[in-house]
């Protein structure tokens, strides 16, 4: 029986060939896509899982009570040792993430032989011997113990590769920007690619503790008055502990060691897979993300079957008469739904193939495309259950519901009426269960548009909305001994440079995902307030340099310890000062520093428009002024910085240069965004190309089926634009009711989106009627290929057979 399906399916699939082969390239590129997201979704979900005791992990962050609410991943350095040594916890072990970028390989004289820049991204971290009972890391030279002394340094197995080659690593001296020398004392194996800890340098945190000079870039590591957002606690929970008796005791250490500010600050309990998800501590990939790209594979793989449905019930009059012979001669109705349901396996195994094949080869090369840096895993796991199980799902999945419906009409044809040629398209499928499905598939390929849109709008609002600066041709490069060089010579050095405008020395430039805030006193009030400012230390070349606006007073004096303050209006806002011009003049303490305000400078965005603009203070700290920024000409670029670079070598021999531009540095604050839209796109393009197979397997059909009616409007004197009024008009009616669904819906789930942006665009009726004519226009050019070709067809010919 099996074998006379198969070769049943085989005779109509090549009868049939166009029809075979829409729904083989509609359903494998729904498969495909599908298998994409599922990639995409597992990569995520499934990060630092290789971790034996993941689920028992847990890391220790803070919640500020300060002006409303406000979260950090960091906690204060000493939570760790509270931890591991008041509470039930197996281990527990700070990790700070270091950025340090210069690492020189040192020869038995001690010079440095070989130069290394790490990086984009933290790949070094501080950590205790317990950060490895904790997490799990196989061991390919020596132990966790090894980093029990200061300046021991354990690193990869691929930074072994790549630091020493074939020599052995261990006893040898790296050196970390120019300041530290750490002895190798171990190597581990390399991270994967779906981790959120990419370290391949780990080095003691014995090393900080015993060299009090290194500056890490956080507080003092007996302080609790300070938060350092790179400063992690981790701990494993034994298995009978559990979160909630865990939060308990951080509470009490809380309590214990914040005195009479403990109420300023929280320290919360999470497991430290969700925080891969969390929007509150800026997780990379937050949970609305995963949610969207599932429903996008949905969307892609529901509307490959309806196109199957839709193809497959329009086909059916020409199959009366088969199944009508099969049931006449003693079929049963369950044999021929069998029979149409191998046929439908058939034709999906075919596209899940295709599918997986089109998926396999576009997976190495996905980040690159999209620009993504590890959203997707950059192979496929073999060995992966879920894998298999999914792709049998899948294809389980889309043969019952592509193949159960049809099977059903076809199974239930009367035998006498499908053999004497009475059955109509009514009777062979219901035409407006047809319909339906293709309002529902325009629905979905319509939600995608306006996701589309609506994400391009935001995107290109954040991207060219004014930021309340100049942020074209301004160049930056590092200082890395800012305490140790005169920087008014270097500045003037710099400006001899033809191309070189201008030039200021900071800590953070006015717009960076880096920033300082702390506590402050105003004038003569007794208390500090109860918000915080966000500090810019820098020079006062700060203004000028990046096109900052003074609304009233004047810029601070120069100097190279803080002799005055600038602060925005939003500061002016928040101590509730109407007039500007009235807080020159008055004091402002920040870290104990008391100086008048100088000026107030006009708002800007500090970091993305995802979030408020925050009040600033800039102020001169001469030593911490790790970066310069320039403010170049048009002319000759290229030739500019490279006599920067030169200028730059001859101040830092013994480090390596770098240079960024701000556009480009505040574009990446929008990356991930930009890359999500991308993949959106893609896929609704798809989604819109998997709709118009079908669209164009159905006009085709339905072109057929009014052959003679075309011709008999013909001969009456029916025009070319009415008789391809038959087929627009439907389409249009049926694009027009999607529209009724999709628009209330995309609108409301794209509002939501929206509401995680401070600033953000309003979704206009425009955006909703542009995505209708979209649709419209793709699906009517579709069409309208076999509509003129049935519309041209002679009278004299379709109605020759009559």
């Amino acid at each position: 029986m099996l074998q006379n399906y198969l070769k049943i399916t085989w005779r109509n699939l090549r009868r049939n060939r166009v029809y075979a082969l829409l729904n083989v390239v509609g359903l494998s590129l729904g498969i495909g896509c599908g298998l994409l997201v599922f990639w995409f979704i597992r990569f995520h979900t499934t990060h630092d899982a290789f971790h034996k005791d993941i689920d028992r992990v847990y890391q220790v962050t803070t919640e500020f009570h300060f002006d409303g609410t406000s979260y950090s991943r960091g906690v204060p350095p000493p939570t760790w040792k509270a931890v591991r040594d008041e509470t039930s916890a197996t281990a527990a072990s700070i990790c700070i993430e270091g950025y340090e970028k210069l690492m020189a390989l040192i020869d038995a004289d001690g010079r440095p032989v070989k130069k290394f820049k790490e990086g984009p991204g933290p790949k070094l971290a501080y950590v205790a011997p317990s950060y490895f009972k904790v997490f799990d890391y196989q061991w390919q030279v020596g132990s966790a113990n090894s980093l029990a002394k200061p300046n021991t340094l354990v690193i990869s197995k691929r930074m072994a590769e790549k630091y020493f080659g074939d020599e052995d690593p261990i006893g040898r001296i790296i050196k970390l920007e120019n300041q530290l020398n750490l002895e190798v004392t171990g190597i581990v194996n390399d991270p994967p690619d779906n981790t959120d800890l990419p370290y391949e340098f780990f080095v003691s945190f014995a090393t900080l503790e015993n060299n009090k000079d290194f500056t890490y870039g956080g507080p003092p590591l007996d302080t609790w008055s300070g938060v350092n957002s790179n400063t992690y606690c981790f701990a494993l929970l034994p298995a009978e502990v559990t979160a909630a008796r865990f939060q308990k005791e951080i509470d009490a250490i809380n309590k214990k060691y914040h005195g009479k500010d403990y109420k300023s600050y929280a320290h919360l309990v999470n497991k430290f897979r969700e925080m891969h998800h969390s929007e509150r501590y800026y997780g990379p990939v937050p949970y609305k993300w995963i949610y969207i790209m599932g429903t996008i594979g949905i969307f892609l793989i529901a509307t490959a079957c309806f196109n199957f449905i839709n193809m497959a019930t329009a086909q059916a009059v020409r199959r009366a008469k088969e199944v009508g012979i099969r049931k006449a001669v003693g079929g049963q109705r369950g044999q021929v739904f069998f029979q149409f349901i191998a046929e439908t396996g058939v034709i999906t195994a075919v596209a899940l193939v295709l599918g997986f094949v089109m998926a396999t080869l576009a997976l190495p090369s996905l980040n690159k495309w999209l620009n993504l840096g590890g959203g997707w895993p950059s192979h496929v796991n073999w060995n992966d259950t879920m894998l298999w199980v999914f792709i049998i799902a899948m294809f389980v999945t889309v043969v019952f519901l592509a193949g159960s419906y049809p099977g059903l009409i076809l199974a239930g044809f009367r035998p006498v009426v499908a053999l004497k040629g009475g059955l109509n398209q009514q009777q062979a499928g219901g035409l407006n269960i047809r319909r339906s499905l293709i309002v529902l598939q325009f629905v979905l390929i319509q939600l995608l548009v306006i996701c589309t849109l609506v994400i391009n709008g935001q995107v290109d609002f954040m991207m060219n909305q004014p930021i309340g600066y100049e942020t074209n041709g301004i160049a930056e490069i590092t200082i890395p001994t800012p305490e140790k060089i005169n920087q008014t010579t270097f500045r003037e050095r710099l400006l001899s440079i033809p191309g070189v405008k201008d030039a200021s020395f900071f800590l953070f430039s006015p717009t960076t995902n880096s920033n300082n805030t702390t506590n402050f006193r105003f004038d003569t009030r007794q208390k500090d307030e109860i918000w915080q400012m966000n500090t810019k230390n820098a020079d006062h070349h700060y203004i000028d340099t990046y096109g900052l606006t003074l609304v009233a007073g004047k810029n601070i004096p120069p100097s190279d310890t803080v002799q005055g303050y600038l602060v925005n209006e939003k500061v002016v806002e928040r101590l509730g000062v109407k007039n500007p011009e009235d807080i020159i003049g008055k004091k402002l303490q920040i870290w104990g520093i008391d100086a008048p305000i100088y000026g107030v400078l006009k708002n800007w965005n500090n970091a993305s428009f995802e979030q408020e603009i925050a009040p600033i203070a800039v102020f001169t700290f001469k030593d911490i002024h790790y970066n310069c920024g320039l403010r170049l000409s048009s002319n000759n670029l290229q030739k500019t910085m490279k006599e920067v670079e030169k200028l730059w070598n001859s101040y830092f021999p013994d480090h390596l240069y770098e240079q960024s531009f701000l556009d480009e540095s505040i574009a990446r604050n929008y990356e991930f965004v930009r890359t999500m839209l991308r993949l959106v796109q893609i896929f609704s393009l798809i989604a819109i190309f998997i709709g118009c197979l079908g669209l164009y397997g159905l006009v085709k059909f339905m072109a057929v089926q009014k052959t003679k009616e075309i011709g008999v409007r013909k001969v009456l004197g029916a025009n070319l634009a009415q008789i391809l009024g038959l087929f627009g008009k439907e389409i249009a009616i049926l694009v027009g009711l999607a529209f009724l669904v999709a628009a209330p819906l995309g609108w409301y789930l794209m509002n939501a989106w929206l509401q995680d942006y401070t600033y953000r665009i309003p979704i206009g009726f425009g955006t909703l009627v542009f995505a209708v004519l979209i649709t419209l226009g793709v699906a009517l050019l579709t069409s309208s290929y076999e509509s003129i070709k049935a519309a041209l067809v002679n009278p004299a010919k379709s109605l020759k057979s009559e």
